[in-house]
């Protein structure tokens, strides 16, 4: 039988700090690594004391960039976001944190060019390139609205530390909570 935490009745790893996958040892060796210990810390910081549920996500975000002491944070945002965006980069350097905005279709690739079944030369969405432009310039990466497969691809290509902030849901409004609470399977 294989385990399934939606499955358990009794969330012993939750209410008894049981290890039913063999994780623990490997999992407390990762935290003390690296950034890791100073990124624990920070995240405790905007959870514990009671504090889980005070601040929405963007501030969250706000707070743990200055926890962290992030000097560059990059903003990686689809086009058609292009108005919020400049909302939260004035918001976030309001707040003391350097923005440096990427936009979906920097670097100016043509659809034919990565795909040759597109013979229209309308300009392609670059989550490689927004990703190289990030990784040479920014501590950390909060990422507005990419489409679904180009965030997957930005994000294999992203070796900096990074958060997504809104999530592309055209149907309802960027709030894909409301997409799985509505969804009917067909």
């Amino acid at each position: 039988m294989q385990l399934n935490c939606l499955d358990c009745s009794n969330k012993s790893c939750k209410t008894r700090g049981a290890d039913c996958f063999g994780l623990h040892d490997h999992s407390v060796a990762r935290y003390k690594e690296g950034d890791h210990p100073r990124m624990v810390k920070s995240s405790s910081a905007l959870i514990d004391n009671g504090r889980a549920g005070e601040l929405s996500r963007f501030q969250e975000i706000i707070e743990f960039c200055k926890l962290q002491g992030y000097e560059n944070v990059g903003l990686a945002y689809c086009f058609g976001l292009e108005v919020l965006a400049e909302e939260v980069r004035y918001k976030m350097e309001s707040a003391g944190i350097n923005i440096l905005p990427a936009r979906c279709t920097m670097g100016g690739v043509k659809e034919p060019e990565i795909d040759e079944s597109k013979e229209a030369p309308h300009i392609s969405c670059n989550p490689a390139g927004q990703a190289e432009f990030l990784n040479k310039r920014a501590d950390f990466v909060v990422e507005m609205g990419l489409c679904l497969g180009h965030d997957v691809m930005f994000h294999q290509e992203l070796k900096v530390p990074f958060t997504v902030l809104v999530v592309k849901d055209r149907v309802y409004s960027h709030n894909t909570v409301e997409a799985i609470i509505n969804y009917k399977a067909e």
